[in-house]
């Protein structure tokens, strides 16, 4: 694949350029709302774009990426999809953690949580929650709440679906990592997945209940308390902050 087109434009799109694509789009797919995008050059298209201008650029999943190269979908549909983006629609871009049948593995910054059915309870708020399999030889399901660094909603997870909110500043989701930012410097979140064993949380910066919590890979602060390296195994409720 050529890197530029007959004008010498790149495909590198410049990063303020995708930020941009990404907020009016709502994070995801304009057609379906699946969160793992690529951007798409649609009016005029890539081969005959003189510069990267965001508002002739979309975002699609590589389904549906696929399915315009292919010829199942045209650009007509994907222009006015991008008119009233699906998650703009909705509220939030999507997609699924893949969780095996065994009980999932939760690392929150630096603590464990292994064999939990409410790995965090912050006061009567379940953080995260663990349900066994709706059918025999099915997935445990994984749900949980997160909430930015001026304690707005975020993400959530419902039985191993997130959705990130189309509040948030921005959202990425790249390399098995969401990143939601609340402005250029500051990260909120950062979600990487384990697949199929869990996830990890690797940046926090959030409001929740009354408490600040701080975390990064190998701690997590919570107002003055500081915890790291710590397992928690077998609990009904792994860490319950009051």
């Amino acid at each position: 694949m050529e890197n530029k087109n007959k004008y010498g434009l790149s495909r590198n799109i410049p990063a303020p350029t995708k930020r941009e694509v990404r907020q009016y789009c709502g994070f995801g797919c304009v057609i379906c709302g699946l969160s793992i995008i690529e951007y798409e050059h649609v009016d005029p298209p890539f081969s005959e774009a003189r510069e990267h201008d965001p508002a002739n650029i979309t975002l699609l999943c590589p389904q549906c990426h696929e399915k315009v190269t292919r010829g199942f979908l045209s650009k007509e549909t994907v222009k006015e999809a991008s008119k009233n983006p699906y998650c703009k629609r909705k509220g939030y871009a999507r997609e699924f953690l893949d969780i095996n049948k065994k009980h999932p593995k939760v690392v929150f910054g630096g603590i464990t949580l292994k064999n939990c059915q409410i790995p965090i309870m912050v006061r009567d708020i379940p953080l995260f929650e663990v349900k066994e399999a709706e059918e025999a030889g099915g997935p445990y399901r994984l749900s949980a709440n997160f909430y930015n660094s001026r304690g707005k909603p975020s993400l959530d997870i419902l039985d191993n679906e997130w959705h990130a909110l189309d509040t948030n500043w921005d959202v990425e989701a790249v390399g098995g990592a969401i990143t939601i930012r609340d402005d250029p410097k500051k990260i909120s979140l950062r979600l990487v997945a384990e697949p199929p064993d869990g996830v990890i949380i690797e940046r926090l910066d959030m409001y929740l209940a009354g408490q600040h919590f701080l975390g990064n890979s190998d701690t997590i602060q919570v107002g003055s308390r500081i915890l790291t390296r710590v397992l928690v195994d077998g609990c009904r409720v792994g860490l319950h902050i009051e």
